[in-house]
Order: structure tokens, then sequence, then C-alpha cells
């Protein structure tokens, strides 16, 4: 598991003299042994960040310990594989000498003239039954009749081609014993293999330990959705409260609001009044030389409340929009 480093780096494009600070801050700092590291610093306040490098440290540990054994395993198989290659090449050799060794003798027939199909050769194929029958591992067996026959023959004496033909055979034994010793080590290597195979599926150490690892990582992360859980719930609760701050502070807005609304239909109620007031004190005026002053200045005086009024209507509608 690599790690990155993070690395500051202060560039050309700074002024001399603050490169030059920089240069011996950093100067100081190497002198003193100390440097930055970002990924230490990011998990130091970073928890969950930390529990998670911590769970995949050992989940890796066990793994690792694993691996190294189940290499020791598939170095012994590939060992195993290796040694049945060799000894397939020696059955190959070994067969390949005996295939020469049958030509040869089927030469030594056609050079004295003997039928297939002659007394002498069939004298010669029971010898040979009683030869493959003494071979390691032969599945060929000798009757009653069979050994009776052969006793016979030996006992009348073997001819030219029948004796020369019985010592070239003899020569094939070695071969033919290489062939059933190769054979028999092949499949105890098979055998070996295929067991170690079956074990490995049923009980293999990778498998437990990638079992032990995953573990190890879902109890990680069980601990880390709580702590998120957690820190999810601080969140909820800090907006909440904002929320409710802000709530607060919109009814105090609108119930500030619903109050000027209400001075201004008041002074509407006032304004609408003073308006009926100098209409009906107009009906009600005679005009004369003597009061004509009077009543401008009663109008005037009501002219400058309902001016008065409109401004703080105004002022109203202003805050309604704001």
């Amino acid at each position: 598991m690599r790690v990155g480093n993070t690395s500051f780096f202060i560039g050309e494009g700074m002024p001399g003299s603050m490169r030059d600070e920089e240069h011996s801050k950093s100067n100081s700092s190497k002198s003193s042994g100390l440097s930055i590291n970002g990924s230490a610093f990011a998990r130091q306040t970073d928890p969950i960040a930390a529990k998670r490098e911590e769970a995949k440290k050992k989940a890796m540990k066990i793994i690792g310990d694993a691996f190294a054994n189940e290499q020791k395993i598939d170095e012994d198989l590939d060992a195993r594989s290796e040694h049945i290659r060799k000894l397939k090449t020696v059955q190959y050799d070994a067969r390949k000498a005996v295939s020469e060794i049958e030509s040869d003798r089927a030469a030594l027939r056609d050079m004295y003239g003997v039928e297939a199909e002659s007394s002498e050769e069939s004298e010669l194929k029971l010898l040979e039954k009683e030869f493959r029958a003494k071979q390691k591992g032969s599945d060929v067996f000798l009757s009653k009749e069979d050994a009776e026959e052969i006793a016979g023959i030996k006992a009348r004496g073997l001819t030219e081609y029948q004796s020369r033909s019985m010592e070239m055979l003899d020569h094939e034994k070695p071969y033919l014993d290489a062939i059933y010793e190769a054979g028999q080590g092949i499949e105890e290597e098979n055998l070996t293999i295929a067991a170690i195979k079956r074990e490995l599926l049923k009980n293999t150490a990778m498998l437990k330990a990638q079992a032990k690892a995953e573990a190890i990582e879902d109890a990680a992360s069980k601990e880390i959705m709580g702590m998120l859980v957690d820190e999810a719930k601080d969140h909820i609760d800090e907006e909440a409260e904002k929320e409710a701050e802000r709530a607060k502070e919109k009814k105090e807005k609108e119930e500030e609001l619903q109050k000027k609304i209400d001075a201004v239909k008041e002074r509407e109620k006032e304004q609408e009044e003073l308006t009926e007031n100098i209409v009906e004190s107009a009906q009600d005026l005679t005009v004369t030389t003597s009061n004509i002053n009077d009543v401008q200045k009663d109008i005037k005086d009501m002219m400058n409340k309902l001016a008065l009024v409109e401004e703080d209507m105004k002022g109203a509608a202003v805050d309604e929009r704001s």
C-alpha cells in the first residue's frame, strides 16, 4: 500500500528577499530535524482516514503472511509438475528404445524367413507371453495350459531364430522397467497434486486470510460508519439550530412589518378623516373678508398633516419591499 507524501515547493517567481528568507527557514527546519508530511498530518486531523488506514495495514499483514505460505505450496506444486515432465521424457525415450528392438526382431524374422502364421512363430509368441507376464505391473496372465505348453517347448529346445529373438526381447527389460517406474512416479505425483488442490479448495490459508482481512475491514467500516453517523447527527443538530434561529428572525421581521402596516392603515384612516373635515369646513364656511384668513390657515394645517401621513405611508411601503 503506497501512501504519498505531500511536499511543499517554493517557486522561482517569489521576490529575492522572500526566497532567501524561505530558504533560510527551510535550512533551519532541516537542521532541527523537522519535516512536513502531508499524509501524516491528514491522518492526525481526520480520525476516519486514520481508522481506514489502520484496518488496511492489518488486513495486508494477514494476507501477506498467508501469501508467503501459499507461495511455498505453489513452488511445491511447480516442482512436482516439473518432475512429471521429466518422468514423461523417460517414458518417451524408453518406449522409443523398445520400439527399435521390436523393429529389429521383425527384421530378424524376415531374415530367417519365418511366416507369421507358422508354428515356430506361434511358439515364440507363447514364450514372449511368459516374458511379458513377468514384467513389473504386467496385466498379462498365463493359464495352466500356457505353462504346460511352454515347458514342452523348452524341453524340446528353442530354434536358432527363437533363441536370438528371445535374447533381443530380453534387452527390452530395463526399458520396460523404466516405463513402469516412471508411470508409477507420474501417478503418485498426480495424486499428490490433486490432494493438495482439494485441500486448498477446502481449507486454503489464503481464503482464511482473506476472510480475516474482510472481517477487519468490516469491523473498521462499522466503526467508521458510527463515526460518520455521529458526525452527521452533530451536523443535523447544528443545521436545526440555525434553521430555528432563521425562523425566529423571520417571525420577528414579519411582526415588525405587520406593526408598520397597521400604523399605515391607522394613518390612512386619519387622512380620510382629515379630508372629510376639510370638505365639511369648506361647505360650512361663508366666505367673507373677515374670516378668509382663518379658513386658509385651517386648510394649510390640515394639508401639512396630510403631507406627514403620506411620508409615513411611503416609509412603510419601503420597509415592506425590503
